[in-house]
């Protein structure tokens, strides 16, 4: 497949796909005789799990560092679970935050009758 069905098919637009290659999160296939990068189901499985990874707050810095070791095998599952669990630790966090706000923004609300 070309590149502008594999953004249809991951929601990404063709530009990040090129950025993601540029940066080795994604290896496309040699180029046709026309020049065109040729994709298959691999490719589309990869970039749903980076998207999937960006989701839970990882930045690409981490997904290169961390997660191409991880797909690679080179880290144990002590290692793994860590970095979910640091992860998860940062996402609570910002969600009390985010609750800390969402209560402000009731308040304010509040002192504007109709």
């Amino acid at each position: 497949m070309y590149i502008r069905e594999l953004a249809d098919r991951t929601g990404l637009t063709p530009d990040t796909i090129r950025f993601y290659e540029k940066l080795n999160l994604l290896q496309s296939h040699r180029p046709t005789r026309r020049g065109h990068r040729q994709y298959n189901d691999s490719h589309v499985a990869a970039l749903l799990q980076i998207k999937y990874i960006k989701a839970m707050g990882f930045t690409l810095k981490d997904i290169q560092e961390k997660f191409t070791d991880w797909r690679a095998g080179r880290l144990t599952n002590t290692e793994k679970r860590a970095i979910l669990e640091a992860q998860l630790q940062k996402i609570n966090e910002a969600a009390a935050e985010i609750e800390q706000v969402r209560h402000y923004l009731q308040k304010k609300i509040g002192m504007f009758p109709d």
